[in-house]
Order: structure tokens, then sequence, then C-alpha cells
């Protein structure tokens, strides 16, 4: 953290609370930049306050939800920052998502306003919603027209984003998350300190909450995010941005670390630190890292969006990178609670139960699902009263130090690329194109990294497997989409009517 962030008092306060203390502490230092432009803490600030009051005229209220269909660049952070100042919550649609799947979306959120760069509003050329373009917005931040009221009071409870994940009920649910979930990670004293002036590579999907990281881990700790513009991040871009721009810090999935790790180490010297999420690192890799720049931090995060981008972080030694049990997922970050539980109360150290997580980062359920909120966010017994958490089905283990051991799922969910994906909302869309069963199931490549290949008995109208991988397409985000499919003409069964995936699997010689 900046010096002057550590004399303060942090605890309680918002999201946009937050970046105006910043801002005025390093009014011309730059919050965010691109290769194109920059934009200073104050003309961020100035043009975030104008474009509140914009959205207050619009309509936009505490307790609104204004989704924003737009790429990483220096516009989105004002428009966001525009839309906490107002009060309201922002949920980010990402433009590569099919219309369709936007217009679901927005159908949910019942926005006053839609907000959109000219990629988003390419998206929403056949929604029939009440849009306004970035365009629009950067005239308004730029003039003195707005009508000036009395920004509205919000409290740190309040919802400030909204994350949309798979649902294992086949359709996806948007997590309410609130201003603390966020705040409580770049404060004094949180999971790490940034150092003087941090500069992150800022590529994460706007859509998950990484995104949250690399953006408001910058602005609330007086850094600068630069933002990477295109959808992949390759090793000559991670080189620009520490020679261009002095990059200090990056977040990397580990599927994605793996791959540098493997081809291309050096892209990382001149960096501070290497954080890593969304699933569990590789110990090769991650002393791959530590023996060519044994001065990088290399940091370990673990947390589902229903607790804010990390719920534990652990700093990777080499020690970790060379014993048989893996990585930890480490310790709770400030203002979290962990708990291994079993039938709703906690288990001795060093046994394996459920990850249960509570404290500032819990989300307030999902949007619309009281039946889904109810079945996950519930309470446990400790030290004789009944905290509220929320159940991961990440099962875990807690060793004699307290550090926390990621030990498997306890359902379907896979993670790819970083990404948490339920089977069955792949599944349902498989079946709205006429296929009566199918399954998914997370298969290596051959460098070992999980891909999606779906098992479909074949549909009811002919098509080919491309066919069917071009549909699904049409309604579920390319990382959500097959990597390969498979039709059988009916599904092998077990003794218990179940799907017999091993000898599903087989019979396309794949194997375990």
């Amino acid at each position: 953290m900046s010096s002057s962030m550590h004399g303060r008092a942090n605890k309680e306060i918002t999201i946009h609370e937050a970046f105006e203390r910043v801002a005025q502490d390093f009014p011309n230092r730059k919050a965010v930049t691109s290769a194109n432009r920059s934009v200073t803490y104050a003309e961020l600030a100035t043009k975030s306050r104008h474009i509140a009051h914009y959205l207050i005229s619009r309509g936009v209220r505490p307790g609104s939800i204004v989704p924003v269909v737009a790429r990483r660049s220096p516009d989105l952070a004002a428009a966001i920052l525009g839309v906490l100042m107002a009060g309201g919550a922002y949920g980010i649609l990402d433009v590569r998502w099919p219309p369709s799947r936007i217009a679901q979306f927005l159908s949910a959120m019942r926005p006053p306003v839609v907000l959109a760069d000219a990629a988003g509003s390419t998206c929403l050329e056949q929604a029939e919603v009440d849009r306004i373009t970035f365009e629009d917005l950067q005239h308004i931040a730029s003039t003195s027209e707005v009508p000036l009221v009395d920004l509205p009071h919000v409290a740190p409870d309040a919802c400030a984003t909204l994350f949309w994940t798979s649902g294992s009920t086949g359709n996806p649910k948007a997590v309410l998350s609130p201003h603390q979930a966020t705040t409580r990670l770049f404060t004094p004293n949180s999971f790490m300190d940034f150092g003087e002036h941090p500069v992150m590579i800022h590529a994460a999907a706007v859509a998950w909450d990484a995104f949250t990281l690399e953006l408001w881990g910058m602005l609330l700790s007086g850094g600068t995010a630069v933002v990477h513009e295109d959808d992949l991040l390759l090793p000559p871009v991670i080189r620009a941005c520490i020679s261009d721009f002095g990059a200090t810090h990056l977040f990397l999935t580990p599927s994605l670390f793996d791959v540098i790790a493997d081809g291309d180490i050096g892209c990382l010297a001149g960096l501070r630190a290497v954080l890593l999420g969304g699933d569990r690192p590789s110990p090769a890799s991650c002393r791959k890292l530590l023996d060519a720049y044994p001065d990088i931090e290399l940091y370990n995060g673990y947390g589902p969006v229903e607790s804010c981008v990390f719920a534990t972080v652990h700093r990777i030694s080499r020690a970790d990178a060379n014993t048989a049990i893996g990585i930890p997922a480490g310790l709770p970050v400030p203002g979290t609670e962990l708990h291994i539980v079993r039938d709703g109360a906690p288990v001795p150290r060093g046994e394996t139960g459920e990850v249960a997580i509570g404290g500032k980062g819990l989300a307030l359920g999902y949007l619309n699902s009281p039946d889904q909120t109810a079945a996950v966010f519930q309470h446990v017994a400790v030290d004789g009263g009944r905290t509220p958490v929320y159940l991961t089905g990440d099962q875990g283990l807690m060793d004699e130090s307290g550090l926390m051991h990621f030990a498997g799922r306890e359902d379907a969910q896979i993670k790819v690329s970083g990404h948490r994906i339920e089977p069955a909302e792949i599944e349902s869309a498989v079946r709205t194109l006429g296929s009566p069963r199918s399954v998914v199931m997370p298969i290596p490549d051959r460098t070992g990294s999980p891909r999606i290949v779906l098992f479909a008995e074949k549909p009811e109208r002919a098509m080919t497997e491309l066919e069917m991988q071009g549909r699904l397409r049409e309604t579920l985000p390319s990382y959500m989409v097959p990597a390969k499919v498979h039709f059988v003409s009916s599904m092998p069964l077990l003794e218990n009517t179940k799907i017999n995936k091993r000898a599903l699997s087989a019979r396309f010689g794949y194997t375990s």
C-alpha cells in the first residue's frame, strides 16, 4: 500500500469514497492508462462525479442496477465510478458474449438505463433499452450543463456490483457483491503490500471478479491500472507493459501461468509480484519462476465470486513448490472468516470438510433467486453462536498452522482458464437443441490443461458435431463452448441409471 493509505482508517467505507480519498492524495498521478491515453486521479474523480449527477437525472437511485456493456478502457473506469457515486450498482456485460445472453441478463436486471461503449452499442442494436453511450458520457463529463445535486449516502454493505456466473440449475445467476467486499481487500494491512505506486496490468475479463483485483486494487491504493485492450495477454505484451509503463504487478490464471513458465518465463522479469488465482497452481511452474527470479513475490489466491476475488491468500515459497501436497490456498484475508465444516459445524484441524466463508466479503445473495440464495448462504455453529457463511461446495482442510488446503469439489463444477463452469448450464443449452441427454467432462489436453468435452445423444434434427458447437456459440460465452463434441446413439448407464462417464470417455479414447 502507499504510505499515505497506511495512515488512514479506511474501515466501513464504500468503493467510491475510498477512491476519492486516494484521488485527494495523488491528484496528478495516472489512475488508468492505455496505449492511446491516460487519465489522472483528479480527472477521473471529476469525470465520475459529472457522470453520477447525470445518471441521477436519468433515474439512477440507491438500489438501481446499471448494466455496462463495454470493453476495458479508461472510460469504463469513469462510467462505473459514476454509477457507484449515484448510489447504484454496476453489472459489466462482456461484449464478446452472444447477444441473446446479454439480452437475458438485461431483462433480469430491469435497469433504468444501460451504459455502452461503441462495441457494446453494437451488441444492443436489437435490444429495447434506454441506452447511454460512452460518447455521451464523455461529453457530459466535460460540460457543466448537468444539474448538480447532492450525491446520495451509500452504506458499505450496499450492493456495488453484479457478477454473472454459471448456474447449477442450468441458468446463469448474478452474485450481488457489496462495497465492503471490495474495500476489505485494499485497505491498510491487507493481504499483501503493493508497495509505493504499484502499476498493474489490467487484462482480466470485465465480467470476472479478477477485474476488481486489477482495477480497484490499483485505484484504492494509489496505483496505476495499465489497460490491455486486446483479448489475449501474450508474453510480448507483458514485456511491453513492463518496459513502457513500468508494470510491477500481474494477475494470471494458473493455466496461462503454465504456458508462460514453459515458453517464456523471461517476459516476467522486472515485476514486483505475480498473483495467481482461479484454480490450483502447478508447483513445477512456481519453481520455475522462483528459481529464475527469486525477488519476484508469488502469491496464490483462493476464493469464489461469492466472496469477491480472494478469501485466502498465500505467498508461495520454494518449500511450497517442492512439497507433494501442492500449493496452499492460504490464510483468510482481512475481513474474512474461514471455516471447514461438516453437517453445519466446524471439523477439527487436519480433517477434510466443506469450505465455508463468512465476513465482510460475503455476497448479499443471488439476484431474483431466493431459493438458490437460501441453499448456499446459511449459518454454521461457531463458538456457541450461529455465523452467516457461504457454503462453497469446495472441499478443504486446515492444517495445524491455520493454512487452508484445497481438496477438490463436492459436485461436478469445473474450472477452465479461471472460469467457474457448471456443466448443467451447458447440458441445458444442449437440450434446447434437441439432444435428449448429454454430459460434460473436463478432459485434459496434451499440455494437461482441462478442456470441455461434450458427449451428447444425437439430436432429433440431424446436425454435425461442428454444427452443434456453432449453435452453442449463439447462447454460451466462448469459454463454455465445448472444445470437442461427440455424438452417441445412447448413453452407457450404471446400475443406478446414472451415465457411466468412465465408459463413455474410454469409448472415444480418453484415458483418466
